[in-house]
C-alpha cells in the first residue's frame, strides 16, 4: 500500500484470537499487538475481558460472572499540590509499592482515579497487576445551589476532548469504566456528549455519569455517602445528627437528595468524612467533628483510633447487605495540608507507611471474607443477655465455610464470654447469623468481637469489632 505525500489513510487488519486468555485482577494475562511498515513499527498491550453492569441484579460482572469492587480513590491533582510530591509519581519502587503492594495487603482490587487523568504509566502497572480503574474526567460542577464553581461547559469542545481521552486510554484492560463526571448536574452530558462518543469504544464499557441520570440501560450510578457530614459542618453544640448506632436500623443507602436513585446499580465511592491530616490535626472539613465525637479525650492518637474504627464499621456495613455493587473509600492518596478539605493516611509518604489503625482496621474491613457486626450500642448491662446480627459475604467465586465466633474480651485480651456457630456461604454469597450472648458479671470496658474463620485459611480471621462498657445493672427491686 502507498500513501502520497501529505496524505493519510487507515488500515483496519482483523486478527482472530481463537480460546482467547481471559483478564482478570486474579490472572491479569496480556497480549501484544505489533505493527509495522519498512520505516516505522509500534507495539501495544491489551488484555482481553469483559466488564459490565447489570440494573436488574444492580451487579458488576467480569468475565460473565458478578464480580465485587473493593477499594478507594486517588485524587492526583491534588497530591500534586503536596508539599513533598516530588518525583515521586514517576519513581518505579514507590508506584509499585502505591499500586501493587499496599491494595493486595488491603484486599483492593480497585480505584477511582478522582476528578483527572494520571500518567500511563500508572495504566500500565494497573494492567499488569490486575486493577479495575474507573477513570474519572476532570469535570465537577457540583449542584448550581452548592456554591459558586458551578459552570457549563462547551458541547462540542466536550465532545472532542472525550473522544482524545477515550483514545488515549482505551488499550488499558484494566480501565474498566468511563467517568464522565464528578458529583456534576449537567444534562448535555446525558441527552449528548455521552452518545455522542460511546461507540468510539470498540470494547462497549460502561459510563457512570456523577449525578445526572445514566445514560444506557445498565449504566451504573455513583453515590456518595458521607454520613457525619452534617454533624461536621453544622455550628450548634446539640447532639450529633448521625450516631453509629443509626446504622443498626439501616439495610442500605440513608436518604440522599443528590444522588440519582434510579435503580441502576450503585457504587458507593466517597464516604466517611473523617479525614485526618498526616500529623493528626483534623482537615477544615473535620475542625468541628472530633471535638463533638471525643470532647475532652480529643487527642492526636485518638483521633487516629477513632478514625480507623468508624471508617472500618462503615466500610464493613456498606458490604454486608450488597446494596452496592462497588464499595470504595475517600481518599487513599491527596495532599495533606493545614489549609485542605481532605487528607490521606499515609504517616510516611516516602516509604508510604499508613498510619496503624487505618491499616489494620481496613486490612479487616475489606476482606473478600467479610463480616459485620450489627451492634454499636456504646454500653450494656452486665449479666446482660441478648441476640447479635452478623451479617456476612463473600466476594470469591468459590464457596467458603467455617466457625463463626462472638466473644466478649476484657481489657487485657482475654476472652470471658462466647458463642460459636459454623457458617457456610456460597461462592459470591451472603448470609446473616444470629447468636445469644450473655454478657460478663464483671463491669468494666470489653471489646465485643465477631470473629470468622474459614476452614480453609484459618490463619487469618476477619474480625469485626465494637467497643462496649459493661455496667452493673440497677436493683429496682421494691424493698419489703
Amino acid at each position: 500500500m502507498e500513501v502520497p505525500a501529505g496524505e493519510t489513510k487507515t488500515v483496519e487488519q482483523m486478527v482472530p484470537i481463537l480460546m482467547a486468555h481471559l483478564w482478570s485482577p486474579g490472572d491479569p494475562f496480556l497480549y501484544q499487538v505489533a505493527t509495522g511498515t519498512v520505516g516505522d513499527d509500534v507495539k501495544t498491550r491489551f488484555g482481553m475481558r469483559e466488564f459490565r453492569f447489570d440494573t436488574v441484579t444492580q451487579r458488576a460482572y467480569l468475565n460473565g460472572r458478578p464480580y465485587f469492587l473493593r477499594g478507594s480513590n486517588i485524587t492526583l491533582h491534588r497530591f500534586f499540590e503536596d508539599p513533598a510530591v516530588g518525583t515521586l509519581p514517576w519513581d518505579e519502587a514507590w508506584l509499585h509499592r502505591l499500586l501493587v503492594e499496599i491494595p493486595k495487603q488491603l484486599h483492593w482490587n480497585a480505584f477511582r482515579f478522582c476528578i483527572g487523568p494520571v500518567p500511563d504509566r500508572w495504566l500500565e502497572i494497573a494492567d499488569e497487576n490486575g486493577l479495575l480503574i474507573q477513570n474519572e474526567y476532570m469535570v465537577w460542577t457540583g449542584h448550581p445551589s452548592w456554591n459558586s464553581w458551578s459552570a457549563d461547559y462547551d458541547t462540542s469542545e466536550m465532545i472532542t476532548e472525550y473522544g482524545e481521552w477515550m483514545r488515549d486510554n482505551w488499550n488499558h484492560p484494566s480501565v474498566a469504566i468511563w467517568d464522565a463526571t464528578n458529583e456534576s448536574w449537567l444534562p448535555q452530558f446525558t441527552n449528548t456528549i455521552i452518545p455522542a462518543v460511546r461507540s468510539l469504544d470498540l470494547s462497549s464499557r460502561p459510563w457512570e455519569n456523577g449525578y445526572n441520570a445514566p445514560v444506557g440501560p445498565d449504566d451504573p450510578v455513583e453515590d456518595h455517602q458521607y454520613l457525619f457530614l452534617e454533624t461536621a459542618i453544622q455550628d450548634s453544640h446539640g447532639q450529633a445528627q448521625f450516631k453509629m448506632t443509626d446504622l443498626e436500623a439501616m439495610m442500605g443507602p440513608g436518604p440522599s437528595e443528590s444522588t440519582s436513585k434510579t435503580g441502576h446499580a450503585m457504587i458507593l465511592n466517597e464516604y466517611g468524612w473523617l479525614w485526618l491530616n498526616r500529623d493528626g490535626t483534623p482537615t477544615l472539613l473535620t475542625q468541628k467533628l472530633y471535638p463533638k465525637l471525643l470532647g475532652a479525650q480529643n487527642t492526636t492518637e485518638n483521633r487516629f483510633a477513632l478514625q480507623a474504627y468508624l471508617l472500618g464499621g462503615e466500610t464493613g456495613f456498606w458490604r454486608a447487605y450488597r446494596r452496592y455493587a462497588g464499595v470504595l473509600h475517600f481518599v487513599y492518596l491527596t495532599a495533606s495540608d493545614p489549609k485542605g478539605f481532605t487528607s490521606d493516611h499515609f504517616r510516611d509518604l516516602k516509604k508510604l507507611e499508613l498510619e496503624p489503625h487505618f491499616e489494620k482496621a481496613m486490612e479487616q474491613a475489606f476482606n473478600p471474607l467479610g463480616i459485620y457486626l450489627n451492634y454499636w450500642q456504646p454500653s450494656l448491662n452486665t449479666d446482660e443477655s441478648r441476640d447479635y446480627t452478623i451479617a456476612m459475604v463473600n466476594d470469591e467465586d468459590r464457596p467458603r465455610t467455617g466457625k463463626l465466633r462472638l466473644m466478649f474480651m476484657d481489657s487485657g485480651s482475654k476472652e470471658v464470654a462466647a458463642e460459636e456457630v459454623p457458617f457456610s456461604l456460597a461462592p459470591l454469597g451472603a448470609q446473616s447469623y444470629t447468636l445469644t450472648l450473655k454478657a460478663p458479671a464483671a463491669p468494666g470496658n470489653y471489646s465485643l468481637q465477631a470473629v470468622a474463620v474459614a476452614q480453609d485459611d484459618s490463619a487469618h480471621a476477619t474480625i469485626s469489632r465494637r467497643d462496649v462498657m459493661l455496667r452493673a445493672a440497677r436493683d429496682h427491686k421494691v424493698k419489703e
